[in-house]
């Protein structure tokens, strides 16, 4: 199942990459730094969700997450803004990232859904462990995660 093309802002360039997977959706990720690559995976998130460019950033919504380990910690962190999206209803437009020596910090810049403005692009269901990494390499940082959808 494919989504529609997530849109970037000028200055992000290309954010993420979606690519199928069985009946869910994938995503990677590259980044030339770990916090940029939180970053980018939290907007990605809001992409695969709705249409960003008709989200306001009104309001700012912080989540904190604490884990041992990267992998924990992206699951964790996109998993907190599911829930942040789905309980609460708030959809983001950007995102920053400030990182512990236990976690990170993300602020969301957004608004409240609302399905009379917000374009709705498909429902994530889940955010899975199958084949969820996130490496660094010379050239960067790199993740992929795969959508339950």
């Amino acid at each position: 199942m494919m989504l529609k093309t997530a849109d970037t802002a000028p200055d992000d360039g290309e954010l993420f990459r979606e690519f199928e997977h069985t009946g869910d959706v994938g995503i990677e990720i590259t980044a030339p730094t770990r916090s940029e690559l939180f970053r980018r995976a939290a907007i990605a998130l809001a992409a695969v969700m709705v249409d960003r460019s008709t989200v306001a950033s009104r309001e700012e919504r912080r989540v904190e997450i604490q884990t041992a380990n990267d992998v924990e910690l992206i699951h964790d962190m996109l998993a907190a803004l599911l829930d942040l999206f789905v309980v609460d209803g708030f959809v983001w437009r950007d995102a920053s990232i400030k990182e512990s020596a236990t976690g990170l910090t993300v602020v969301l810049s957004g608004e409240p859904f609302n399905p009379d403005h917000h374009d709705l692009r498909g429902e994530v269901k889940a955010i899975t462990y199958h084949q969820l990494c996130v490496e660094q390499s010379p050239s960067g940082w790199r993740a992929r995660v795969i959508l339950d959808v």
